[in-house]
Order: structure tokens, then sequence, then C-alpha cells
């Protein structure tokens, strides 16, 4: 288990932030970051250039760069709207010229922004390029097909499409559960393509404007955006293999049409889950911890380098039909009566599945706790790592609030 993952976008489809490369780092043995200007520029925010070369410097981490942004172009034909697919990318700036380069691209960003010294962005931008090499959707390089004519393509698959797009809409924020009328049309025209459908965005944009803070009304071009970002994450997780970590509304349209892609990741993700409620239940997760800059990266990583090493050989080890939390308990309970009582454990924890209530949580906390606080086992244990490092370094932060 854990062996690899590559790391494209957050679960709400933000950048990645320093505390999901952390949680990862916890657990796999190879991470690959696949990292956008907006990320970029989010990693710089939270623990700065140095830390950024630093992490990308580690034996365990590799990553490519993609100045490339995927894109819905939308034209009005007469009154009636027609998208299509595109890339944009950075060329230049009007007083400045064209851009040769990614490194010139990079570097005039980065002044641009403010948020280096200007010595800084010279030498920052030349070592980010070496450690993250520029890749490109427009390229060759994931796959010999264009990005864009593949997800043009799936449009013109109605079934898929129609399956998508109800599972995109279900699980956007303000949306809803579409019922058996729902009607999506799609006509792929010289001009583009024009799509006629009952969704109702006025009630979905009403839910969205009365979140705090309000969200960004929804449109059909985000949908059709939403389509071309599935095939982006098919092509890269075809292209690197290991577990694919991406938003969840794209992920959701993959699993319409490659559910079995997605499985060992769901698998990993509802382990790495289970994990945090069953053992350290009334935690918060390490990603909240270093977010919210309770904790630095740079004491995360001392954990991860000094305490974590067994952890994480323990956990890459794991067998997958086993799962997680059963292998840490068979682990922390050695022979003898204890043995007996682990396998009631077991069978008491594991026949809800993932249905787990918070009282069956505590109680198999209580019991794991009760055993491997008391020292009742010789030898290295993965409890060792998770009670006296991991648990304190989480929790430290949860009794401040």
């Amino acid at each position: 288990m854990f062996d690899s993952v590559i790391l494209r976008r957050s679960e709400n489809d933000r950048p990645i932030s320093a505390g999901q490369i952390a949680e990862v780092l916890l657990f796999y043995r190879r991470v690959h970051l696949f990292i956008d200007y907006e990320t970029l520029i989010g990693l710089i925010r939270q623990i700065g250039t140095k830390h950024v070369l630093n992490l990308l410097n580690r034996a365990e981490v590799t990553a490519v760069y993609c100045e490339e942004i995927l894109a819905t172009q939308t034209t009005l034909v007469g009154i009636t709207p027609c998208h299509d697919y595109g890339i944009i990318t950075m060329v230049g700036h009007q007083d400045e010229g064209t851009f040769r380069s990614p490194l010139e691209r990079l570097r005039y960003r980065l002044g641009r922004l403010g948020i280096i010294e200007k010595t800084e962005v010279v030498r920052f931008s030349k070592a980010f390029l070496k450690l993250a090499p520029v890749r490109k959707f427009s390229g060759g390089h994931f796959h010999t097909d264009s990005i864009t004519d593949a997800a043009r393509n799936d449009l013109l698959n109605e079934e898929y499409i129609k399956q998508a797009i109800r599972a995109s809409v279900a699980i956007t924020p303000g949306g809803y559960i579409i019922g058996e009328d729902f009607e999506f049309e799609i006509i792929k025209t010289e001009l583009g393509i024009f799509v006629f459908t009952n969704i109702n965005f006025e009630s979905i944009n009403y839910r969205r404007s009365q979140t705090v803070p309000p969200l960004e009304p929804l449109t059909l071009a985000r949908l059709l955006g939403n389509i071309l970002s599935a095939r982006a994450d098919l092509t890269l997780a075809s292209f690197y293999g290991g577990d694919f970590i991406t938003s969840d509304i794209t992920s959701s349209i993959i699993q319409v049409k490659y559910a079995e892609l997605l499985r060992r990741t769901e698998l990993n993700l509802d382990s790495r889950q289970e994990f945090k409620q069953i053992i350290l239940p009334d935690s918060p997760c390490l990603a909240e911890v270093i977010d919210s800059k309770e904790r630095s990266f740079d004491e995360f990583l001392i954990l991860l380098d000094h305490h974590a090493p067994k952890f994480k050989y323990w956990v890459n080890g794991v067998n997958p039909d086993e799962g997680l939390i059963r292998s840490y308990i068979t682990e922390c309970s050695s022979t003898g009566w204890l043995q007996k009582l682990r396998g009631k454990i077991l069978r008491y924890s594991f026949t809800t599945g993932m249905g787990l209530l918070n009282p069956i949580a505590g109680v198999v906390s209580g019991l794991v706790n009760e055993f491997i606080i008391d020292k009742l086992f010789t030898g290295w244990r993965p409890n060792h790592f998770v009670e006296h490092r991991l648990s304190h370094f989480i929790k430290g932060y949860h009794d401040k609030t």
C-alpha cells in the first residue's frame, strides 16, 4: 500500500497546499507534484522559496511545472452561447514584449507579484525550473493526441456526458441530484459546441450566493470545463501510474467512465481517513495543523525525517487485502488472550465498513490506547510513532483551540 501518489489539485479544487503535501509524505514512499502557477504561488506564500526548493530536493519527491491553463471559451452566435476548449499560455506583455522561454515568463510573473525580493526572483526561478521541468498539455509528452481534442470527442458520447454532468452537478456546492427528466443535448458544429439543457442554474446559484463566503456562480462553461479537466486527469493518471489525487468533482466524472482507475486511490484515501477516525479521534488532521500555521512545515519535516521512517516502512508493507486499520491492530496486539480479544475488536468495528459511528470509533480507539499506552508489547510497533510522536504533534494544536 501507499507506494506512490500524484498530486494535481486538492479535493475542493483548490491549489495543492503544504498541509496536503505533508499528509501524503507521511504515508507514501514516492510523491510526484504536478505544479501549476497557482500552486507554486500558494506554496511560496505558505513556506517560502527556500523551503519550496528544499521540498523538491527531497529524494522521495519529484515534480513538474505546467504554465498552461485549460480553458472553456464561450462566444455568442446571435444570442446563443457557443463553447469550445482551448489552452491559455502567457506569451508576453504589452510593456515588456514577448517572453521567449518559461524562465523569462516565470521571472516576470514572480517579480510582478512582489512576494519575493527582486534579487531572489532570478535565482529561485532558475533553481525551481531545474527541479520541476516544464511539461505541457499541448505537447505530445503525455499523449500523442491533443487533450482538448480528446475532450471534444468525450462530448460526443451522449450517455457518458449525461452521467458525468449528473455527477458533477450533484457534488458541486449548491448543486442537486438531477431527476429523470434531465435534458442535456450537445450539437457540435464548425463554430463550436452548442448545449441545450434544463439544469436549474438559477436555484444552484442562489444557494451558492448564500454560502459564507459566497461562491461564484456556476455556469454551463464551467460544467463543460470539468469534462476537460477530467480528460486531463485521466491522461496524467495513465502516464504516471500510482494513486492520483485531484478535485472531488473531476474524480466523480472519472468514476463514471473508468471507476477502476481510481479504485486504489479511493482505498488508500479511505484507509487514511479511517486511521484518523479510529486511531486518532477528536484530533485535527495533519494538513489542517500545517495549513493553519499552528505547526510549521519545518517542524513537520523534523517529525518525518527523525521519527517517521520506521512507520513509513511499515505502512508501505501493509497488505492491501488486510487494510491499514486491521494491520495496525494486528501489529500492535501480539499473542495470547490479547490476540483473541483483537478478533472481537475487528468483528465489532469492521462489520459496519465505512459507516462507523463515533461511539464505535471511540470504543476501538479506547481499547487500542488502553493496550498500547500500557506498553504491553515489546519491540518497535507502529503505535510507538502514532501515540508518542504523531498524536503529540497534532494534538498540541488541538489543545490550543
